[in-house]
């Protein structure tokens, strides 16, 4: 059989397509961000936000330190990059790394009140994420945390049709240092809600509640952390082994088309 460059060039591009494809038919979900990217806070007075998705939201509770007694939230927001409240970028022990807190600029840390601050990533789902996912993170320790003072990192379901009901809530604390992971296993029948991912503080009285976190992976479990992404970071990249041969394919092609110039 003759091969031609029209049929190669037909074939790479319907590989391509049959990748493209597969890759949506199975988990879309596939988040990793080691936060170099974002500019880097350098001190009182330099404001921006972080962006990359990273999104920010708070709830004031009554009692210190129960945090039982609803009494508002406000949010979401693109996450600050700067000192006062919930987040900036900050020097971890291997690069630039996500730096989590309370949100000082409220006064009612003064009035005794609970401030629970999350900066997370979110999602709607769709029926074809369901799958099992883990967040695996790494956590870093820059200050102790003030009396009473809890931080986790979580995965959390909301019903946007039910007032934004939560629907589920795994967590697993950061206290202590150390590479962490949550796993959750999302249903068909999960389709509509909101996923969230991310990191939250519980504080009060101006106390010290900062955790440093960096190479936040959100993906199906047993997925490899990635070095560097050729496509979209929310979506399953094509496999390895489909890029090369494609390559090899349009090499092919190429020395072909040269050899044929050179005949004429």
């Amino acid at each position: 059989m003759r091969i031609t460059i029209g049929r190669l060039t037909t074939f790479c591009c319907l590989l391509l397509a049959q990748c493209g494809f597969s890759g949506y038919a199975a988990a879309q979900i596939n988040s990793f961000d080691d936060f170099e990217s974002y500019a880097l806070y350098v001190g009182p007075g330099d404001e921006g936000l972080i962006g990359g998705g990273w999104t920010a939201f708070a709830t004031v509770f009554a009692d210190w330190p129960g945090c039982s007694s609803f009494s508002y939230g406000y949010g979401a927001f693109a996450t600050p990059n700067k000192d006062e409240g919930f987040s900036n970028i900050t020097l971890g022990s291997s690069g630039q790394a996500l730096n989590v807190f309370s949100d000082y600029a409220n006064a009612d840390h003064g009035n005794s009140r609970c401030l629970e601050t999350s900066v997370f990533q979110e999602r709607t789902l769709t029926a074809a994420d369901a799958d099992s996912y883990t967040f695996s993170f790494d956590t870093q320790i820059n200050d102790s945390l003030g009396a009473d003072v809890e931080t986790v990192a979580f995965i959390k379901l909301l019903d946007p049709g039910a007032g934004f009901a939560q629907v589920s809530f795994d967590s697993v604390s950061t206290v202590s240092a150390g590479s962490k992971s949550i796993s959750k296993t999302l249903l068909a029948a999960d389709a509509g809600l909101i996923l969230q991912w991310g990191f939250t503080t519980k504080a009060s009285l101006f106390l010290p509640s900062g955790r440093v976190y960096d190479n936040a992976f959100f993906a199906p479990t047993g997925s490899d952390v990635p070095s560097a992404r050729l496509f979209d970071p929310n979506k399953v990249p094509i496999p390895a082994w489909a890029v090369l041969f494609m390559a090899a394919l349009i090499a092919y092609a190429g020395g072909k088309k040269l050899r044929a110039r050179k005949d004429t």
